[in-house]
């Protein structure tokens, strides 16, 4: 299929997105990753696509190692934990103990990053929106662990509703009437409160939808605006 054809844009942008939120199938990445390196306009999507997704990092907060990590460190390898220096550098004698100490100073840095930066299962466990128009560009991406009781919502776009308006989040349950979730505040990341965890509150909704609707929400219960953009609701467990 080419994915570069005009006609085909809407697809190509769907593949990208779930290319770089990384839950497309490995045998879709595979052709994905295939056909980029000779197709310039997938090449280019792929790009686009996983700049935008980068943004959702600078949100995340940086994790500072406990002691214990550099002390378990130092206590494998002969170190002083206070000083950083070889307390008994007997291997320096020989080249091989030399490498061995490297080797195993690599490896001891290895598992102690993965035990201290692993987070707890909801934390690696999301659920993911991009919302996009008609244009299939995404224009607010929407974020939830599991266990969260709100959504947080970056705008990727200058989406704005209008003089006098705001955007209202809706779930789309399969076959059902819309269910709002609540006006969306303004700013650039934003968090919707819901009245249960995500993984409740959107256990058989497919779809979230925003519409535009008169300050304070929809007076009807409903969408009373346009709905501008919409997105399934990607869950990474």
């Amino acid at each position: 299929m080419n994915l570069s054809r005009p006609d085909r844009g809407e697809r190509l942008s769907r593949l990208a997105a779930e290319y770089a939120l990384g839950t497309s199938p490995p045998r879709v990445r595979r052709r994905l990753s295939a056909i980029a390196r000779r197709d310039s306009v997938v090449a280019a999507a792929l790009t686009e696509w996983e700049r935008r997704i980068a943004v959702l990092a600078e949100e995340v907060p940086g994790i500072a190692p406990p002691p214990r990590v550099w002390q378990r460190i130092a206590a494998r390898l002969g170190l002083d934990p206070n000083t950083g220096t070889r307390a008994a550098p007997w291997w320096g004698r020989v080249g091989f103990w030399r490498g061995l100490a490297i080797a195993s100073l690599l490896m001891s840095i290895g598992l102690a990053v993965s035990e201290f930066a692993r987070p707890p299962a909801p934390a690696l466990a999301p659920l993911v929106v991009v919302l996009a128009g008609s244009d299939a560009k995404a224009a607010l991406i929407a974020t939830a662990a599991r266990g969260d009781r709100y959504l947080t919502l970056k705008t990727v776009t200058n989406a704005a509703p209008g003089e006098g308006k705001i955007f209202e989040l809706w779930a789309l349950p399969q076959g059902g009437t819309p269910k709002s979730l609540g006006v969306i505040p303004g700013g650039g990341v934003v968090r919707v409160p819901l009245t249960a965890p995500a993984d409740e509150m959107l256990m058989n909704i497919p779809t979230l939808a925003v519409s535009v609707e008169p300050v304070g929400g929809s007076p009807t219960g409903q969408p009373t605006g346009p709905v501008l953009y919409s997105g399934a609701i990607e869950r990474m467990y």
